[in-house]
């Protein structure tokens, strides 16, 4: 083994578990040489009821360790936060199992070490010393307990999650400690996937990002932020915070991907309302190619601007996602318009999006005028038919284990309900190859009832397209029409 190349040891170590390269390094002395980069993980995981600033400072000042991690992340996540969920109503085969999981854990995993805040010069020392860091993920939203397959199913139930000003004030703390050290490397991603969006009211927190981002975050490629609006935000207070957030999304003029979604805890089939003029001006993102808003409401021309803005390069839109539903309902993070319409919204970007590729529309997509008391409106309920990855989901109706959960290691699973959602396909045709506006399947519906969807009066239903079928129509109070619910702005 001595003999051989040190590319074909390498070889070797690249198809070995941290078991066997632990083995094979304890044969020789250039063995242990050559597997002394297979010692750690490239992706670094901290927890908040371990020491791992600790320990990532010691890799970090380790000569040759230190080159071996390329990707962090924070897990903020508490198990304590879900004691409110019912494990009874959530999960029935799991009711006992989970009270003593959750004592075990409790008692088994804490420990006596101080706020991760007050160790910034720590984290901010480690990130100075990792000179391959390009990947960083701050989640408070996935379960830290990789041994305990019940806290994994209890934590995708995320809107029960107690949400008060401390905790709040303490994930601003944790935020800015971390984008202290974020200007010391040069990432190429960061995803963050509850951001506090009075983060950026702040004059104090502001400044920092300000500071902090103006430098690092020019080498960002993708950029994934989940914005926590908090429940009471006053009119002046809201602008301030839309301001700085773009201020730090025009620091990232390079991104080719960019998802930018908004979780409203305090009421979550709520939409946030803004508009990408108060947001970002006329900043266009000269590379974007792939973009995914969720949880959003804008108005028609609000939203059209912004998509043409970036019609150049554009290849992959995403509108609306999962939102804040449970694992087993329809998914509520979709997209509304407080103005216009989703019909006048695609015919008219119907051949100005030259190199768009895919198209994919998840969750509840709405139009019209709601706080107007406006009665006629387009409501869409549309399921998910690929994932984030752009791989086809699985059908949940026929992947089920035992447990009557859907788990699969790779792959993500869809929830649809027969006769009520849709998927995309219809309307991604229509924007990439043309042709007659599309009328949307809605599947095991086959009454000729329904029109297609308008926000006007009386418009005449377009040609059929057999192999599309039907569009719903939601008409307040109109018979025989199905009536989605009203959705309120969050304000």
């Amino acid at each position: 083994m001595d003999t051989l190349p040190a590319e074909l040891l390498r070889l070797i170590f690249d198809n070995c578990d941290p078991p066997s390269v632990r083995a094979l390094r304890l044969t020789s002395g250039r063995l242990a040489d050559v597997g002394y980069d297979y010692l750690l993980p490239p992706s670094f995981r901290a927890v908040e009821w371990k020491d791992d600033v600790q320990r990532l400072h010691s890799i970090a000042h380790h000569d040759r360790l230190n080159r071996s991690i390329n990707s962090i992340t924070f897990n903020f996540s508490k198990a304590e936060e879900f004691r409110t969920i019912r494990p009874d109503f959530f999960f029935p085969q799991e009711q006992s199992i989970l009270p003593q999981y959750a004592g075990q854990a409790l008692r088994g995993k804490s420990g006596d070490l101080p706020p991760f805040h007050t160790r910034s010069a720590m984290v901010e020392e480690s990130f100075k010393r990792l000179p391959n860091l390009k990947d960083l993920e701050i989640t408070y939203t996935k379960c830290p307990y990789d041994d305990i397959k019940v806290f994994k199913d209890v934590m995708l139930v995320r809107n029960p999650r107690k949400r008060d000003q401390t905790s709040r004030a303490q994930a601003c703390k944790n935020m800015n400690a971390i984008i202290s050290a974020v200007r010391h490397v040069s990432l190429s991603s960061l995803t963050i996937d509850q951001l506090p969006l009075e983060i950026f009211r702040l004059p104090d927190d502001r400044r920092h990002w300000f500071d902090c981002c103006a430098s690092s975050f020019s080498s960002l490629s993708k950029l994934d932020l989940t914005i926590d609006p908090p429940a009471n935000l006053m009119p002046q207070s809201r602008f301030k915070a839309i301001n700085g957030l773009g201020h730090v999304l025009q620091l990232s003029p390079n991104l080719t991907h960019l998802s930018l979604s908004f979780h409203t805890y305090h009421s979550p089939a709520s939409k946030f309302g803004f508009s990408f003029r108060a947001l970002l001006q006329d900043f266009t993102f000269q590379k974007l190619t792939c973009l995914k808003l969720e949880g959003v409401s804008c108005s028609e021309e609000d939203l059209r601007s912004f998509l043409l803005r970036h019609a150049k390069t554009l290849e992959r839109l995403r509108l609306g996602g999962r939102g804040l539903a449970k694992p087993y309902e329809l998914s509520i993070g979709g997209v509304h318009l407080h103005e216009g319409s989703f019909k006048s919204l695609f015919a008219s970007l119907q051949g100005k999006l030259p190199k768009l590729q895919r198209l994919h529309l998840e969750g509840d997509l709405e139009a019209g005028d709601i706080r107007t008391g406006a009665r006629e409106r387009e409501t869409f309920k549309f399921h998910a038919s690929v994932d984030e990855n752009w791989e086809d989901v699985l059908d949940a109706a026929g992947d089920a284990d035992m447990d009557g959960l859907y788990h699969h290691p790779t792959r993500r699973t869809v929830v649809q309900q027969p006769g009520k959602t849709m998927d995309s396909s219809a309307l991604e045709r229509y924007l990439i190859h043309g042709g007659p506006f599309p009328r949307l399947v809605v599947p095991g519906v086959t009454s000729t009832s329904t029109s297609v969807a308008s926000s006007e009066a009386g418009s005449p239903s377009p040609s059929p397209s057999p192999e599309l079928g039907p569009v719903s129509v939601s008409v307040s109070g109109g018979p025989g029409m199905a009536v989605g619910p009203a959705t309120a702005i969050a304000v």
